[in-house]
């Protein structure tokens, strides 16, 4: 086994802790908003695809912020501060809507600034050393999911047994640590950005007043269901415009290329929308219609899980079939992620018509199930994704286009929201309408997984030839 480089523990550590504030929120944050708030179910829905969606559109900034004021160091440093002031407010505070919607607005920034700045500063810890890199971001990526496996199972028992205030507290004091741990390593380790970013006050000053009206914008968002869907309407027309822009400007192969990726990124954005189902509308169907003996919370816990579980089996099909010297297309790959969430989500409408049928309450192990048959799905996307980023798109264009891919996921989660409309149950507690309900949209996703898996498969010839 290769020995860690020095220094590694402290950027496991503290992703690993970030992601545990994060799918604390992300796995709660929609039974905070019905159960807690008394908002309806489509204004929660709204609530948490904004969310989601600016915890990923806001990583473009952070990144911009490291890369032209501050560095990657101090940007990780601001992001561990940000996140931990944003948990204590939700902790505090979130008794008053206008001040959790402030506490959200300042997380999704702290993501930002923490999420892509850390992981640009594993790969500088292994610059002298690349072929350990793959190895390095393995170890990493686990990392990330531990957090989200502790995040989702046990802040679901603190919320059921301390209550919401010790459950975003317990983010809080998390994200503390993780300030603790990268300040101390960065001084110890040596671990600092070796760009020349130059770190004076005037773009400390800059970037402070950036953060602040970031915070602003978001909030807004946040706040106001039709002014974020008009954002995000324009984030995504911009994204289709600077991609057809870069189109006209490049020629042959390369062009071909980026139309194909362009392709992908549409298709991305549809997974996704189909992905966070987990955390919007099947997240409340586990709660109103499943027999639980586990925390409601505590059963997306089980989709991270399945990604550590199976992740390696998905690695080892990908190293046989190379050794065989059979090349799988990257359009069969993201047709399987799709394949995946329709099976998933068909076990859902099949247990919940025999719940319906014999009635009874939804065995929450079918959830279960579906978290599993979601977290296969994903391995089949979401690193591939990353990794066809650098082999669609001109090297020049790689950083941008890798903040085009994420932005997909942040607009599919936006889309999520959306989606998640068609279950909205108008305050109804009838057990048998509530079922019949979630059948209904469970078979919709169900059928437009289908759809879009026969249609990437129908794609495969003719984007093959567009990627030669």
């Amino acid at each position: 086994m290769q020995k860690n480089k020095p220094g590694f523990s402290i950027f496991f550590l503290t992703e690993m802790w970030e992601r545990y504030g994060f799918y604390v929120l992300q796995s709660l944050l929609i039974f905070f908003a019905v159960k807690k708030l008394g908002i309806s179910d489509k204004d929660a829905y709204s609530l948490v695809g904004s969310f989601t969606a600016l915890a990923y559109v806001n990583s473009i900034f952070g990144g911009y912020i490291a890369d032209r004021m501050i560095g990657y160091d101090y940007s990780v440093i601001a992001g561990t501060l940000l996140l931990c002031a944003g948990y204590s407010v939700l902790s505090v505070l979130s008794y008053n809507f206008d001040l959790f919607i402030l506490g959200l607005a300042i997380i999704t920034i702290g993501t930002g600034m923490l999420k892509p700045n850390i992981s640009s500063m594993l790969s500088i810890l292994y610059k002298y050393n690349p072929e350990q890199k793959d190895y390095g971001y393995t170890l990493f990526y686990i990392g990330i999911y531990f957090g989200a496996i502790g995040g989702s199972m046990i802040g679901g028992y603190i919320k059921e047994y301390l209550g919401w205030m010790a459950v975003f507290a317990s983010a809080s004091i998390g994200l503390f640590v993780a300030f603790l741990i990268f300040s101390w390593g960065r001084k110890h380790y040596n671990l600092y950005d070796e760009r020349e970013v130059k770190v004076t006050t005037r773009n400390i000053c800059l970037a402070f007043l950036i953060i602040i009206g970031i915070i602003a914008i978001s909030y807004f968002g946040l706040r106001n269901e039709v002014l974020s869907e008009i954002m995000f309407a324009i984030i995504a027309v911009a994204s289709v415009a600077y991609i057809t822009y870069n189109l006209f400007k490049l020629q042959g192969a390369a062009r071909r290329k980026l139309f194909a990726f362009l392709i992908f990124v549409v298709i991305s954005t549809l997974y996704w929308a189909i992905y966070f189902q987990q955390f919007f509308s099947v997240s409340l169907c586990t709660d109103r219609v499943t027999r639980l003996t586990l925390p409601e919370s505590t059963l997306t816990g089980f989709e991270s899980l399945g990604v550590i579980l199976f992740g390696p089996l998905v690695s080892w099909l990908w190293f046989k079939l190379q050794q065989k010297q059979i090349n799988t297309p990257i359009t069969v790959k993201f047709s399987l992620s799709f394949l995946f969430n329709a099976i998933g989500f068909l076990c859902l409408v099949i247990g919940l018509h025999y719940a319906e049928q014999h009635g009874v309450l939804l065995s929450q192990w079918v959830i279960v199930g579906c978290y599993l048959l979601i977290a296969t799905g994903e391995l089949f996307i979401a690193p591939i994704g990353l990794s066809m980023v650098s082999t669609l798109t001109p090297p020049a264009l790689n950083g941008a286009m890798m903040g085009v891919f994420l932005m997909s996921i942040g607009l599919g989660g936006k889309l999520a929201g959306i989606l998640a409309r068609i279950s909205s149950t108008d305050g109804t507690n009838d057990v048998l309408h509530l079922q019949y309900i979630y059948s209904h949209e469970f078979t919709i996703f169900s059928i437009m997984s289908i759809t879009v898996f026969v249609l990437c498969l129908l794609l495969v010839k003719p984007l093959n030839k567009l990627m030669k």
